[in-house]
């Protein structure tokens, strides 16, 4: 007889695939786990980075906490059809399966996006359970900017309903901006006592140094994607003078990876920038300790305005100060934590690398690393705790 759980997380993607939806669920299971929280999780078959798994054609497999479900597995340049069907088979199958296992939990946390994980936190809602909205995102206000979603689509409204309902029937929200918390509540109507925010964070034993030097050199980690500003961010770097210009470094994937690297070169760039492949933790934190100044570059676009790339935490955890693209809650954490410098136009930018270069490093480490120590990923989870306990305490279990 299976053991009823504390909560049962349903993600799309979870460790040992990578990204930030698989980073935050990851930790936030290993620290409420720590908490004494029993949890199942439930996520598709490993897929992402899309291309780095093998095919799998089981309907289920359970490996300790983790029940894994079948979706369908794009290959690496997938398709807009693949990545659609990747994103909607497993909701559906997750809901089934929610449906088959209803006397397993009271408590579930569905995270977004995608969009299609709405269908999991309604089904849950039927089966009268308690559910958390994880919101990392605003998915659907940056497709529609962006343009990959035509605006008032019969494609926007059917996620803009199911959001709408998901959210207003949701025991609780959590998000990980203040600014997020203020667009769902002026858009949605949703009760603000019930919307928390939980940031992203990072995992400060991870991302540590124990080396002392480094390399003159920056660093980019992450995702390549429409919402990354690099054609802004690689003109600003090549109006720096190249007396004054240190190398860069790249890693990471994403379906823009080939367009970066081609306007690199297009702008003269090549023999100053290394493109070093996809990374594991491990590699990533050596990485940020040999290096000195993080790049984050995200577009200044109104719908962008909400987002922190969690990327930033990481380098600040590390001592990098960061030079950023982008406008809004970047800017804020890059004033607050005196260890930032965002641009928006190339000018900007080249203004900003100059400032860094500049600067006090051993300064700015020092600022990096006092404002970070807010934001560890133990942190975020026993916020997560407490509105779990809110959650549960409405059923008369506090945890």
């Amino acid at each position: 007889m299976e053991t009823k759980s504390d909560l049962v997380i349903f993600s799309q993607a979870f460790p040992p695939e990578k990204g930030g939806n698989a980073s935050r669920m990851g930790d936030l299971y290993n620290y409420l786990t720590k908490f004494g929280v029993g949890i199942t999780v439930v996520s598709a078959i490993e897929t992402y980075p899309f291309g780095t798994f093998p095919r799998k054609f089981k309907f289920s497999k359970r490996e300790g906490d983790v029940i894994r479900l079948f979706t369908y597995q794009p290959k690496k340049e997938a398709s807009g059809l693949e990545r659609a069907m990747y994103y909607t088979f497993f909701p559906l199958l997750a809901s089934l399966w929610l449906i088959r296992n209803r006397k397993r939990t009271d408590v579930i946390l569905i995270t977004s996006p995608p969009p299609q994980m709405y269908i999991v936190a309604l089904t849950g809602k039927l089966l009268k359970k308690k559910v958390i909205v994880d919101i990392r995102d605003l998915f659907l206000d940056v497709s529609v900017s962006l343009g990959f979603i035509k605006k008032g689509s019969i494609v926007e409204r059917i996620f803009r309903f199911l959001e709408s309902k998901a959210l207003q029937t949701a025991n609780a929200i959590t998000v990980v901006t203040p600014k997020i918390r203020r667009q769902l509540i002026k858009k949605y109507g949703v009760n603000p006592t019930k919307c928390y925010v939980v940031p992203n964070g990072v995992d400060l034993e991870a991302f540590k140094c124990k080396k002392k030097t480094r390399k003159l050199q920056m660093v980019y980690t992450g995702y390549f994607g429409h919402a990354q500003d690099f054609d802004t961010f690689l003109e600003g770097y090549a109006l720096v003078n190249e007396k004054d210009r240190i190398p860069l470094i790249l890693a990471g994937s994403g379906e823009n990876l080939n367009e970066t690297l081609e306007k690199a070169e297009k702008l003269g760039l090549s023999r100053w920038i290394s493109y070093i492949g996809m990374l594991s933790r491990e590699e990533v934190v050596n990485l940020l300790c040999s290096s000195i100044i993080g790049v984050a570059p995200i577009k200044a676009d109104e719908s962008l305005k909400y987002a922190i790339p969690s990327k930033i935490y990481e380098y600040l955890a590390c001592g990098l100060p960061f030079v950023g693209v982008g406008a809004g809650e970047i800017e804020r954490i890059a004033k607050e934590s005196q260890a930032g410098c965002v641009g928006k136009t190339p000018k900007e930018v080249a203004e900003c690398i100059k400032k860094l270069l500049r600067s006090n490093m051993r300064k700015m480490r020092l600022y990096s690393l006092r404002y970070v120590s807010q934001y560890s990923r133990e942190a975020s989870a026993r916020k997560f705790l407490r509105v779990l306990d809110v959650v549960r305490e409405q059923n008369g279990e506090g945890h």
